[in-house]
């Protein structure tokens, strides 16, 4: 609690290993081309935060942000089809997500 009726709540998460599996679609040229993705064995993390006025002792509304990111090794994979004529192509990737959001929320607390 900051004040009687202010309270700033943080919370961090840190994501030991991540999974990862995707598609690439490229439906609008000339030749179609799919390059489906894949990689583990990454990280990630998450970091929120809220500051709530409490209105009065059980109910409060808040406002708040959110922050979220994963990404895998180097030694992903990427493969291909059809990039570059017939046949899958195979290579290395490294890919990464990021996301940030804000809300605002309302809490009633039952006695």
């Amino acid at each position: 609690m900051l004040t009687e009726r202010w309270r700033l709540n943080t919370d961090v998460a840190y994501l030991p290993w991540t999974d990862f599996s995707g598609r690439d679609h490229h439906l609008l040229r000339p030749t179609t081309t799919f390059n489906d993705q894949r990689g583990n064995g990454g990280g990630g993390v998450q970091v929120e935060g809220v500051l709530s006025y409490f209105i009065t002792c059980n109910f409060s509304v808040g406002v708040g942000g959110r922050y979220w990111a994963m990404w895998t090794k180097k030694d992903s994979e990427s493969a291909c089809s059809g990039c570059i004529g017939p046949g899958t192509i195979t290579g290395p990737g490294k890919y990464n997500m990021e996301r940030w959001g804000t809300f605002f929320q309302g809490s009633y607390k039952f006695n």
